[in-house]
């Protein structure tokens, strides 16, 4: 009998897990998995922009009983070097790690990118944002701006909090308190298409959010929020993503960001055994969904190097968002490349399940089960919502668009108990049932006639 493979994971954030998990699932016992990282706990990052508002709590778990759940070892340490030739990674420490198969996802390092302004990183700057709404009840704030830096960075959180911002100025009756976004994309949300930049503008129009587009932040100071190309918004606070950066280790190469560069199975460049996934790879979009599906396209390739399944599936990004709004979240869904034209859909119900805000084939149904609960889970998959690796066909399109009309209708009422219920019938086919040939014409003639 031969030794399981070993293979050691640098990190233990979402790339990290759900490629433990599809390893688990793909060779089984053909591999022994160890988990490296310098942390404690494992975050659910994707709620943090909601904690501060009282709309989401920030999941977090303690890595050694994670990582026994998910069927691997836990070291703490954090892996600085390696040798490739000896097959060594060697901790900051100074331990060696002997591996057969190294899997790299060590995530990126935020640096706030505005100066003058407050960072928003994640969970530990919910109570940045608690203050800034302390600010806001007590009249010392009248004017916020949220900016999008340049460079390597996830923007969904952005429109985030420029909309739950102004939603709590709105539901708090704070008179005057203007919201402004400011973000170097062309269009908005431009990463999920057209669709979805035209969805955030009409959100942003009913929210009396002003939106500057193609425009950076520089510094904010004295009130003012300066921008190129030269421009100056008023703001007497300014709240600004963070930039990314990759964290460089000894012997592996990478760009002057210190991002690894992969290739579409997610193996590193030069390296027959050696992966990076997540944030650490070169891929432009840093999100958890992406870096989970960089996991999977690494976990098949070891499974199928190990003999473990016939054919790895290379890596191919379809980007799915959860855009948490304040009121009725719009789930997003954008082939980033290739597939069949790169449809883009916009819809106020789930187009993909479980529908958790980090999309992971593995990671997702594993941390539902593991919160009890924590992600919203319907009984069964409402129509148009499909497994997270099955692609949408057209007329699930269609019938997903058709929908997103008619709920938009219902958001529109004037009373938002009359929209919640006119939203629950909607979506319970008995009252009113959706087909893909429907028009919106149609579909809102029904809703007034009920």
């Amino acid at each position: 009998m031969t030794s399981p493979t070993r293979v050691v994971i640098a990190g233990a954030g979402v790339a990290a897990f759900e490629a433990t998990l599809a390893l688990r699932a793909a060779a089984a016992d053909l591999v022994d998995i160890e988990l490296v990282a310098p942390e404690t706990r494992f975050w659910y990052r994707p709620l943090a922009v909601a904690e501060p508002f009282g709309l989401g709590d920030v999941l977090s778990f303690e890595l050694p009983h994670l990582a026994a759940e998910a069927g691997a070892q836990f070291t703490p340490g954090e892996i600085t070097a390696v040798d490739a030739a000896a097959h060594v990674a060697r901790t900051a420490s100074g331990a060696e790690l002997p591996y057969d198969v190294l899997l790299i996802a060590t995530g990126a390092r935020p640096r706030p990118a505005v100066a003058g302004a407050l960072t928003f990183r994640g969970p530990g700057d919910t109570d940045l944002i608690r203050g800034l709404l302390r600010e806001l009840d007590g009249g010392d704030v009248r004017s916020v701006a949220v900016a999008v830096p340049l460079g390597a960075v996830w923007a969904l959180p952005a429109y985030e909090l420029a909309l739950l911002i102004a939603g709590y100025a709105d539901t708090h009756d704070l008179k005057d308190v203007e919201v402004v976004l400011v973000t170097p994309e062309e269009e908005p949300l431009q990463l999920f298409g057209t669709v979805a930049g035209a969805a955030a503008k009409a959100l942003f129009a009913e929210r009396g959010i002003a939106l500057h587009t193609h425009a950076s932040a520089t510094e904010a100071r004295d009130g003012q929020l300066h921008l190129v190309p030269e421009a100056i918004v008023a703001a007497d606070r300014v709240v600004a993503l963070p930039r990314l950066y990759g964290q460089p280790i000894d012997g592996i190469p990478h760009t002057r960001d210190g991002f690894i560069v992969v290739d579409e199975q997610s193996r590193v460049a030069g390296f027959r055994d050696i992966f990076a996934a997540g944030d650490v790879a070169n891929f432009p979009v840093k999100q958890g969904g992406i870096a989970a599906q960089q996991a999977d396209a690494a976990a098949e390739a070891i499974a199928a190097d190990l003999g473990a399944i016939p054919e790895a599936r290379p890596f191919r990004p379809v980007l799915r968002g959860l855009l948490l709004t304040g009121r009725m979240p719009r789930y997003l869904r954008h082939e980033v490349s290739g597939g069949r034209g790169g449809t883009s859909t916009v819809s106020l119900e789930p187009l993909w399940w479980p529908p958790a805000k980090i999309v992971g084939r593995h990671l997702a149904p594993f941390l539902a089960r593991l919160a009890g609960g924590g992600e919203p889970e319907p009984e069964a998959p409402p129509p148009g919502a499909v497994p997270i690796e099955v692609e949408l066909g057209r007329d699930e399109v269609a019938r997903a668009e058709a929908r997103r009309g008619a709920l938009a209708f219902a958001e529109e009422e004037d009373d938002g108990e009359r929209e919640e219920r006119m939203v629950g019938e909607i979506m319970s086919s008995e009252v009113l049932a959706v087909a893909p040939e429907d028009t919106l014409g149609e579909i809102a003639e029904r809703m007034r006639e009920r």
